[in-house]
């Protein structure tokens, strides 16, 4: 009881400190676009499944600034810590000093600390990873009891029989609000189902994983009536040729992810307790280095960001914490990882004085943004290549804008929303170093701009290759076909954003392009669509895609080809 007490008074200064450095550390670029998914709810979005926008959407309802993007992620964060706490035996509860150590492992854990005032799609996947294991403990509880392998007199908490279909109703929904949350929740499923296979014997593990997936439809439906983006956002265009540094990069990267003790003592103690008959210790053990093997395999695809591991923080919070608060290992709570933890207390003030603006993203873009605002902008804005910048436009201004993605970038929400599509044929002011671009000083930022009178997007015109006709081998025609959706004329020959095509090739040493000659320039009524032919070299087995440039930026508007004979 007295270790309960000290956990709530802990936890409610965890809470107060999240609070005050969510209202002094300034936004993150990537939470002003995830505020941007809150004002525009729905089953889906580019990057991500829809919870992070929820968790936005209901801060927003209760505050306005900064805590209109965090507060709900403050609460979330709580529940976490406490479902963790709660996870753990009565026993283990009971441990002398095991409130105090047990906040101490998790305040060391780098990612678990910043994701607690923080809102990203990582916050409600710790939440929801915490609370999967809580009743997956449960699970285990009440199978032991119905095999007999518990004493005659449950132990305190375990669930009779009887309970068994509510458990695994339970189970479901929180799969589902996992998958809801970040998609790799799904690994945490697969490793935990990996270490006990004795699970897929029991129809209610089935019942429990046909309703999450039942649950996950409507974003599965969101994502085929918008052609799949996240899915091939995550799967095909994050693949890149692959570098040595990649796979060298990822263990260090990971160290700061977790801290570099903690890590290192998770795996010592992963190694030790391998072969555990605990069914529960063998899921968060499978779980931690199932996420780390799992991603460092990855890197051979592309680089590997280092959170994506962030969901074995709970588990690893737990095995800690078992290990730990036995004789003989509470020395090192306090000679190694109370320096760790006390280490991000630092940091977490640098953040709140943007020390570290630069370096991670908080208000990096803060000066930038404010000299934009001292500028007498009368109307809609457009970014080149960058989802941030209007994302964070947005945020301290309330007015929209959106950004123009390119052949070297990636595409984002904006590419779903299409605001620019309402802005073809009006004047709006572009940011970006662009060809016709004004440069002026404000508070010593250097801001590109242009003002346009009649702008012209190319981001949203559709090329579709018809027919490929291969020449001696080393050539080919292509026939295609040029579609307008929008809702006012796409003038080719437009004098303030002239339009030219070319058949773009992505090769190992960078971009070969081929220009693709347009013998007629004609005005593209809305929906109205040309036939066009093109000639030019054959490159064997590299995709290709046609792009085209209106004088401001190259786009890609059409799904990539691998042209072979």
């Amino acid at each position: 009881m007295k270790n309960n007490r000290i956990f709530y008074l802990i936890l409610l200064l965890w809470v107060c400190v999240d609070l005050l450095t969510a209202l002094f550390v300034n936004i993150h670029s990537d939470e002003a676009y995830y505020a941007l998914y809150g004002a525009r709810l729905a089953w889906g979005y580019y990057d991500h499944p829809p919870m992070v926008a929820l968790l936005a959407h209901c801060s927003a309802l209760l505050f306005d600034g900064i805590l209109g993007v965090r507060f709900c992620t403050i609460l979330m964060h709580a529940g976490t810590l406490w479902l963790v706490w709660k996870t753990l035996s009565a026993e283990e509860r009971d441990a002398p000093h095991a409130a105090v150590g047990f906040c101490i492992i998790a305040a060391s854990l780098t990612m678990f600390v910043i994701y607690g005032f923080t809102t990203t799609p990582d916050a409600p996947l710790l939440f929801f990873t915490a609370l999967f294991f809580y009743l997956y403990k449960k699970y285990v509880e009440l199978k032991a009891g119905e095999t007999s392998e518990l004493p005659e007199t449950p132990q305190k908490g375990c669930l009779p029989s009887g309970k068994g279909w509510l458990l695994a109703t339970a189970i479901g929904v929180t799969v589902a609000a996992m998958m809801y949350s970040k998609y790799m929740g799904v690994l945490v499923v697969a490793f935990v189902i990996l270490s006990n296979l004795r699970l897929l014997r029991d129809i209610r593990v089935w019942y429990a994983l046909l309703l999450a997936l039942l649950l996950f439809t409507p974003h599965l439906v969101w994502q085929v009536q918008n052609h799949f983006p996240s899915f091939t956002y995550h799967l095909i265009a994050r693949n890149t040729h692959f570098r040595i540094a990649f796979p060298l990069e990822y263990i260090p990267n990971q160290l700061l992810v977790f801290n570099p003790i903690a890590l290192c003592l998770t795996l010592y103690f992963c190694w030790k307790r391998r072969k555990t008959a605990d069914l529960f210790e063998k899921a968060c053990l499978y779980t931690i280095v199932g996420f780390i093997l799992f991603f460092w395999v990855m890197t051979v695809k592309g680089h590997a960001e280092p959170h994506w591991t962030v969901a074995a923080s709970v588990p690893m919070l737990i095995v800690l914490f078992r290990n730990l608060h036995k004789e003989g290992w509470r020395k090192w709570i306090y000679r190694l990882i109370l320096p760790m933890a006390a280490l991000l207390v630092v940091a977490r003030i640098a953040l709140c004085f943007n020390v570290l603006a630069k370096s991670t993203g908080y208000g990096s873009r803060k000066d930038y943004l404010s000299a934009i605002q001292k500028l007498d902008i009368d109307r809609p804005v457009v970014f080149i290549e960058t989802f941030q910048n209007p994302s964070l436009y947005r945020y301290y201004t309330s007015k929209d804008a959106t950004t123009l993605s390119t052949l070297y970038g990636r595409r984002s929400q904006y590419d779903i929303l299409q605001l620019d599509t309402a802005w073809q044929g009006k004047p709006v002011i572009i940011f970006g170093n662009i060809p016709g671009a004004k440069d002026t000083v404000i508070d010593n930022i250097t801001i590109h701009y242009r003002n346009t009178g009649h702008f012209q997007g190319t981001n949203r015109i559709e090329v579709e290759l018809n027919q490929c006709d291969f020449l001696d081998g080393d050539s080919v025609r292509v026939h295609y076909t040029l579609t307008n959706p929008y809702p006012v004329n796409f003038d080719l020959a437009n004098t303030e954003f002239p339009v030219s095509i070319t058949a773009v090739y992505k090769t190992k040493e960078g971009y070969q392009k081929y220009e693709c000659p347009i013998t007629e320039r004609p005005s593209l009524y809305p929906n109205g669509w040309i036939r066009c032919t093109a000639s030019f070299p054959l490159l064997h087995n590299t995709p290709m895609v046609f792009s085209l440039y209106n004088g401001v930026c190259e786009t890609v508007n059409s799904k990539p080809h691998i042209l072979a004979p």
